[in-house]
């Protein structure tokens, strides 16, 4: 029995498909319903910082296989974006001069 290239490619296109699909619906924000313990631990980390959520994610790859992105949002991004100007702004006043005013004060 002969088959055509056409009706051959078809399965292949439906997985290709079903990949891409699959892949790209993924991320899904968990914290809102957490029913398990590792997703309450990552809700957590959100909360410290990008780093210490990348670093539990592939600590924890193989037993519980995560995904990053299903753990952010917006807001946690903008946080983490902000983070760095702020501790700049608050390193700038804590800074000690050697007469020991603090840098950032206006001074004559």
């Amino acid at each position: 029995m002969r088959t055509s290239k056409q009706s051959s490619r078809i399965p292949f296109a439906i997985a290709a498909f079903a990949t891409i699909v699959s892949a790209t619906a993924r991320a899904e924000y968990r914290c809102n319903a957490q029913a398990l313990p590792e997703e309450k631990r990552a809700c957590e980390l959100v909360k410290q910082g990008p780093d210490a959520l990348r670093m539990f994610i592939d600590r924890t790859r193989a037993i519980y296989g995560l995904y990053f992105y299903d753990y952010v949002t917006d807001a946690d991004w903008d946080r983490w974006d902000a983070a760095p100007q702020a501790r700049e702004a608050q390193s700038k006043v804590a800074i000690r001069q050697d007469d020991g005013s603090a840098v950032g004060w206006p001074t004559k």
